[in-house]
């Protein structure tokens, strides 16, 4: 992103927000125990595990751009979990965010890259996930992420307030960036996220910057690196097309996780042991002759690694569901 555009960003410091106990969630550190501790591993699920293990890891991801772009962006990360654990790896398509959810639950899914908020909701419903690394867009930076607002070029729309009895294209009620953080955005805004706008859900981030290009509503919300730089690689989107009139605080990283009901304790450890070792790591990745350079190394959604992350980082998810009461965060 230029410097122009970054100055174009009016940042909203949830004051209202914070008085309900939002400014201490953002501040949250990754110290809390890990799932993995929390539910005492996978004994639970060893004896479903064996009678689900065909040698073959179901791995799904939930649905942030369209199936063409989200499956070919597993590719790599498939090639090596394959070589690393010996196992065959199949990607398994899901429709939207509560269907990975719901694919964990059932011991149709293995392992899935899912939003913050999918990954807390999936274990409050019962599935028995573990963590395994958290995203990292650039090499150096922080595990996280941040959700823009954006409005076509020359909107008279300046900033979440103005958005009142306009359109509103939201991800998907089941998204941390597309839906849970910009509502706590409207709110602290003055203004209910579903009553006072006309609402639409997409169904992805590109989905939702795409209609809202094509005129079909005022405002769109998608997490950064969509804007940044998957549209604009697969030509989609260049900066003279939108300003951004909003950026939520940071939001903890998009996680991978693992189902401990379906994999062998064997296979757990050798997956624990890719990601603490850090092989899941864009230059690690070269080192290892999966890719001849950094450039054609492709990991989802165009990221540098996954770097080990703990339950703790995602508490902030769990407050921001309390305060703004969320239907998404109990369904």
């Amino acid at each position: 992103m230029s410097a122009e555009r970054t100055e174009t960003v009016r940042r909203i410091p949830f004051t209202r927000l914070a008085t309900a106990g939002i400014a201490g969630i953002f501040a949250l550190t990754a110290c809390g125990e890990s799932a993995a501790d929390e539910d005492g591993g996978a004994e639970n699920g060893d004896a479903e595990a064996s009678e689900n293990s065909d040698d073959v890891i179901t791995l799904t991801g939930v649905p942030a751009e369209d199936a063409t772009h989200l499956e070919a962006g597993f590719e790599l990360l498939m090639e090596v979990l394959e070589e690393e654990t010996g196992r065959e790896v199949e990607f398994s398509e899901v429709t939207d965010y509560n269907a990975v959810i719901e694919s964990l639950i059932a011991g149709q899914a293995d392992m899935a890259i899912g939003s913050p908020f999918t990954y807390v909701r999936a274990g409050d419903q019962g599935a028995e996930v573990e963590l395994l690394g958290g995203r990292v867009e650039e090499q150096g930076e922080e595990a996280g992420y941040v959700s823009y607002a954006l409005v076509p070029s020359g909107s008279d729309i300046e900033d979440l307030e103005d958005v009142e009895g306009g359109s509103v294209c939201y991800v998907e009620q089941g998204s941390t960036s597309g839906y849970l953080y910009p509502s706590a955005g409207m709110i602290e805004a003055g203004l209910d996220p579903m009553e006072d706008v006309e609402p639409q859900f997409p169904g992805s981030h590109d989905g939702a910057v795409l209609a809202m290009l094509d005129g079909q509503c005022d405002v769109a919300f998608a997490y950064d690196s969509m804007v940044t730089t998957l549209l604009p690689d697969r030509g989609e989107l260049e900066e003279e097309d939108y300003e951004i009139i909003w950026e939520s605080p940071m939001i903890p990283a998009a996680p991978i996780f693992m189902n401990a009901e379906t994999l062998d304790e064997e296979l757990q450890e050798q997956l624990r042991g890719i990601f603490s070792d850090e092989m899941i790591n864009v230059d690690n990745l070269v080192e290892a002759g999966y890719c001849d350079s950094a450039e054609e190394c492709s990991l989802p959604e165009g990221s540098y690694e996954y770097t080990p992350v703990e339950d703790g980082l995602y508490d902030g998810i769990r407050e921001v569901c309390e305060i703004t009461e969320a239907e998404a965060c109990n369904s």
